[in-house]
C-alpha cells in the first residue's frame, strides 16, 4: 500500500471522527455514574484523542495540515496555559485538574478542547468543509428538537421536572443552552445566505423550531439571552446598516416588535393566563426579590472575597465551595 492511499484513509478516519462529534449529545449510558454526562465526555475525549493523534501524523508528512498561527489560536493556548497553572496552584490540584463524574471538565476536559480547535482549525480549509460540519451539527440539533417534541407529548420521559424539556442532555439548561448556539448558528448560516433557495427555508423552520423547544425548557437566562442577543443585533444593524435599506427596516420592525412583547408581558403577568403557565409564571416572577435571586447577591458577594484573597490565578476549577465554606454568609441560609 503506497503512502498517497495511508493518507486518503487517515484522512478518512479523521474527518469521521470530527463529523461525530455533533452527535454526542444523544449518548446516554444509563451504567455509569451520572449517565447524562460521564458517556458524553468519554466520547468526546477518545474521538478528540483518536483525530488528534491522526492529525498529528498526517501535519508531520504533509504541510497542509500543520496549523497556522492566528489570534484564536494564540490566545485559546495561552488560556489554556493560564488555567493549567491556576490548578496546578490552587486550592485542590486533583479535583482541578482531574474534576469528577458529576462534572467531567477540569483542565483535562479544557486541553481536550484545545486539541479539538487545533485539529479542526488546521484540517478544515475551505468553507464547503466548514458548511458541511456546520449543517452537521444542525442536522443533530434537529434531531434532538424534534426528541424534545416527543418529551412534550408524552411519548419521551422528561428527565427534570414534569414540564421543562430535557432531551437526551438531562437537564433543561444544558438543553436550552445548546438550542440556543444553534438557534444563532442557523441564523448565521441563513443571513449569509445571498440566493433564498430550499436549504434557506430549512434555516428559518429549524429556527422557529428550537425557539419553540427553547421555550419549553423554561430556561429563563437562555430566553433572556436569545431575546437581548436578538435585540443588540437589531439595534446594531438598524443603525449602522446603510447598503441594504430593507433589512435596516426589517431590524427597526423587530425592535419594536421586541419593546411590544416585553411591555405587553409586563402590563399581564399578574393575570391567569401567565400565572396558570409553568414557563411565563417563572417570568412573571423575576425580581430583585424573588429568593433566586437574593441568595445569588448573597453567593456573589462571598466569591468576591475569594477574589480579592487570590485575584491573580485565582483558586483553580471546580474550588468554589473552599470560597464558600470560608466566606460563608449565613443570610443565605434564609433564601
Amino acid at each position: 500500500m503506497n503512502l498517497a492511499k495511508i493518507d486518503n484513509i487517515l484522512k478518512y478516519i479523521l474527518f469521521t471522527a470530527i463529523f461525530l462529534i455533533p452527535f454526542i449529545p444523544f449518548v446516554v449510558y444509563g451504567n455509569l455514574f451520572f449517565p447524562f454526562i460521564t458517556g458524553k465526555a468519554f466520547v468526546f475525549r477518545i474521538l478528540v484523542e483518536l483525530a488528534f493523534a491522526i492529525w498529528l501524523i498526517l501535519a508531520i508528512r504533509n504541510s497542509e495540515y500543520r496549523p497556522r498561527v492566528s489570534l484564536v489560536l494564540t490566545l485559546s493556548t495561552i488560556f489554556v496555559a493560564i488555567i493549567g497553572l491556576a490548578d496546578f496552584f490552587g486550592e485542590n490540584p486533583i479535583k482541578s485538574i482531574w474534576s469528577n463524574f458529576e462534572r467531567m471538565e477540569g483542565w483535562v476536559t479544557l486541553i481536550h478542547l484545545w486539541a479539538y480547535l487545533v485539529v479542526v482549525g488546521s484540517s478544515f480549509k475551505t468553507k464547503k468543509i466548514w458548511g458541511n460540519f456546520l449543517n452537521t451539527s444542525l442536522l443533530a440539533s434537529a434531531i434532538l428538537s424534534f426528541y424534545g417534541i416527543f418529551q412534550l407529548l408524552g411519548f419521551f420521559e422528561v428527565h427534570q421536572g414534569a414540564s421543562r424539556l430535557d432531551a437526551t442532555l438531562g437537564n433543561s439548561a444544558y438543553f436550552a443552552v445548546y438550542l440556543l448556539v444553534h438557534i444563532f448558528l442557523a441564523l448565521f448560516l441563513l443571513a449569509k445566505r445571498k440566493v433564498w433557495n430550499s436549504l434557506s427555508y430549512v434555516y428559518g423552520a429549524l429556527i422557529l423550531l428550537e425557539t419553540f423547544i427553547l421555550y419549553h425548557t423554561a430556561t429563563r437566562g437562555a430566553i433572556l439571552g436569545l431575546i437581548i442577543g436578538l435585540g443588540v443585533t437589531a439595534l446594531i444593524v438598524a443603525l449602522f446598516e446603510k447598503n441594504q435599506p430593507k433589512l435596516k427596516k426589517i431590524a427597526i420592525g423587530f425592535l419594536v416588535g421586541i419593546v411590544l412583547l416585553v411591555g405587553g408581558f409586563v402590563s399581564i403577568k399578574n393575570t391567569g393566563f401567565v400565572q396558570n403557565s409553568p414557563v411565563l409564571k417563572r417570568f412573571a416572577d423575576i425580581s430583585l426579590q424573588e429568593a433566586t435571586t437574593k441568595s445569588r447577591f448573597v453567593i456573589w458577594d462571598m466569591a468576591f472575597e475569594g477574589f480579592k484573597e487570590k485575584p491573580i490565578l485565582g483558586w483553580g476549577q471546580e474550588n468554589f465551595n473552599y470560597v464558600f465554606n470560608k466566606y460563608y454568609n449565613p443570610e443565605i441560609y434564609a433564601q
